[in-house]
């Protein structure tokens, strides 16, 4: 499924939170197990690496770790199965690391024909009349997100938000987050089997979602 009005801007992005050790996750670190090229690992722009953290960037991805957290971003056009086979990669070499949540999300910029219409998006999503009127002064959608439980039997649960864009004037961000979980887990066994097994199922979501809101939004133009 296509989306029929795709994003002006579009990333992609995998977090796990667990347990890591940032100053592993070096560019040298990728490159010598070959999961980036000598070139990549040369032209990175490293931002810290410490014990706490580390951040660096290439030309297509950007990895944030801290000892709780890994994220792991895609840059301008998302490279979207690069990113998940990095991901893979990685964790495939460092199966030990417990991780025990999962976020895959989508994040998309949209443009909207006019101001007029972003409002009344605004409004049928968030209705302002009989409850912020009378104690506000000209109310306006900053943020709203809806979460939904999982049905395909994993714990954890889907959330979508929407609000204006801050790259398009006049634009719509949608975000999808596919979160899984498992507070059990004491390696990255499961959260490899669901980044692999659960990714298409994960793309069909984040399209069905972002259609749904997209259309309904230009509709009302």
């Amino acid at each position: 499924m296509q989306e029929s009005r795709p994003p002006e801007y579009d990333q992609v992005s995998i977090v796990f939170v667990g347990s890591f050790n940032p100053k592993i996750y070096q560019p040298a670190w990728f490159e010598a197990q070959g999961l980036i090229r000598p070139e990549e690992a040369a032209d990175s722009k490293i931002e810290v690496i410490s014990n706490d953290i580390c951040i660096f960037e290439t030309s297509w991805f950007r990895l944030e770790v801290f000892k709780e957290r890994w994220a792991l971003f895609s840059r301008a056009t998302p490279a979207i199965e690069l990113l998940r086979d990095l991901v893979l990669a990685t964790f495939e070499t460092l199966r030990h690391s417990p991780v025990t949540k999962i976020g895959i999300n989508a994040h998309g910029h949209y443009s909207m024909p006019n101001r007029e219409t972003l409002d009344k998006f605004g409004h049928a999503v968030a209705p302002k009349d009989g409850f912020w009127r009378p104690v506000m002064e000209d109310p306006r959608l900053l943020t709203l997100t809806i979460v939904s439980k999982r049905t395909d039997g994993h714990d954890g649960a889907v959330r979508a938000k929407v609000e204006p864009s801050g790259r398009i004037t006049d634009g719509l961000f949608v975000e999808v987050n596919d979160e899984y979980a498992n507070d059990d887990s004491v390696s990255a066994e499961w959260a490899i089997e669901i980044v692999s097994e659960e990714w298409e199922n994960h793309r069909a979501r984040v399209t069905s979602i972002r259609e749904n809101i997209v259309t309904e939004a230009w509709g009302m133009r």
